[in-house]
This record gives C-alpha cells, sequence and structure tokens, in this order.
C-alpha cells in the first residue's frame, strides 16, 4: 500500500480496501531538537507525501481534523496540545522543562469505514532536549521510531518498530521520498530495518498491519483492521 507518518498514519477516501495507490496519511513534522523552557511548535498534515500532495483541512478523510496530539516527557504528565486551524494543517506547541526526550503523538481510529475496514493512524515525533539517552516510546498499538538527533546522507537510519508495546516482527515499512518514490522494507525479529538515505531531504516512513478483524464500528460492521503510523526524518 503506497502512503502517509505521526506521521499521527492513510486511508484511501471513497475506496473499500487499503491497498491502493490513492491512500492519504498523516503525519507530524517537528525538529528533532528542541530548547529547555522555550515554545516548540509541531505541525500535522494529511495528503499523500510522495506526490507532494497536501490536503487542505477542509477535505481531510472523515473526522481526522478532531484528532489529538499528546506530548509525554521526563516528569512530565501526558498533556493534549492545543491545535489551531493552519487551512493547510493543524499546528500546536509545547514547552518543555527539562533535559530528556519527548515524544509527540497522535492516535486516531476515523469514524467511517472505508469500505468494510476499520482505519485508525498514528504518528509519532520523538524530540530531545539537551543530552539524554533516548528510551522506548510509550506503550501504543503501533509506533514506528528513529532517535532524535541529527543525519546525513549517506549514514544508515535504524528504524524500530512497537506493535503493543512489542518489537513489530516482520511488519511492513515504507520509506517515502519528496522526490516521489517510496521503498518497502520489512523488520527482523527485533522490529528493526536499516536504511542509507543518499539524497537530503524530509523523509516519511510509515509502518502499516492490515488484519482480518469483525466487529461494529459507530454502528457499521467491519471485517478487516488497518493501522498505518509514521513518523518523519530530516537528513542534512
Amino acid at each position: 500500500m503506497k502512503t502517509i507518518l505521526l506521521f499521527l498514519a492513510v486511508v484511501a477516501v471513497g475506496l473499500a480496501g487499503p491497498h491502493t495507490a490513492d491512500a492519504h496519511a498523516i503525519w507530524l513534522e517537528t525538529s528533532a531538537q528542541a530548547a529547555k523552557n522555550k515554545a516548540h511548535e509541531v505541525k500535522i498534515f494529511y495528503g499523500e507525501y510522495p506526490e507532494g500532495e497536501l490536503e487542505p483541512t477542509a477535505k481531510w478523510y472523515s473526522d481526522l481534523k478532531t484528532l489529538d496530539v499528546w506530548v509525554s516527557g521526563p516528569g512530565q504528565q501526558r498533556t493534549k496540545l492545543t491545535l489551531t486551524d493552519a487551512t493547510t494543517h493543524l499546528v500546536g506547541s509545547f514547552t518543555p522543562s527539562q533535559d530528556g526526550v519527548y515524544y509527540l503523538t497522535t492516535t486516531h481510529t476515523t469514524k467511517d469505514l472505508g469500505g468494510t475496514t476499520k482505519y485508525a493512524f498514528s504518528s509519532v515525533a520523538p524530540v530531545l532536549v539537551g543530552k539524554a539517552a533516548v528510551v522506548a516510546a510509550p506503550a501504543a498499538a503501533l509506533f514506528v521510531l528513529v532517535q532524535p538527533k541529527a543525519y546525513k546522507a549517506n549514514d544508515p537510519v535504524e528504524v524500530q518498530v512497537w506493535k503493543d508495546g512489542k518489537a513489530f516482527q516482520e511488519g511492513k515499512v515504507e520509506l517515502m521520498s519528496p522526490e516521489g518514490w517510496v521503498k518497502t522494507m520489512k523488520t527482523d525479529v527485533n522490529g528493526k530495518v536499516t536504511f542509507t538515505p543518499r539524497l537530503k531531504g524530509s523523509y516519511v516512513l510509515e509502518a502499516s498491519d492490515y488484519q482480518p478483524e469483525a466487529g461494529e464500528w459507530n454502528q457499521q460492521k467491519y471485517t478487516h483492521s488497518w493501522h498505518g503510523s509514521t513518523t518523519r526524518i530530516l537528513i542534512n
């Protein structure tokens, strides 16, 4: 499935199945490093990343526009950010109070089904303040992570994918480039993949999980569930 990336992440509007070329995604964009006691901004986008298509918020699929973004960090309770509609995206901010790793996360199951599939979108953006060891993100249904640091072209990048708080083995991961290409990879037994970016720029990684699952959601019967999770990485 060509997609989102959390992130906050992908769904094909008006199509019944999750494996389509028109699939969209959500992703969080923010700097991987922040300064203590200074406001740090995050933007949330929805669209077709490899195609450079950003949907205006008025056209976001189903009720995606109502998603929540949370921040959790060292010595800090999980807090919901106040989001503002900036027409092409949502925007919010938080102010870190101490050194450590902070996680910006969003998880949203859309109100409407895609055919008979229930869709869930998530995205995560780790943010480093000062110098601190990187720890695993809070347990969640599905998250794809890279360490919050400066990356350079031609240097290997290790990606960790978590599902229900455990390593996601043999999971599908898509690396999406702003140049318009998508590379599909599979995680190893430790839930990891490694890639070496040759070009500078912003990339989105998306892990996805599609399973047969029967149930009822908002008075709609579904036969499958799909969850996509993204993270963004900047290569200098």
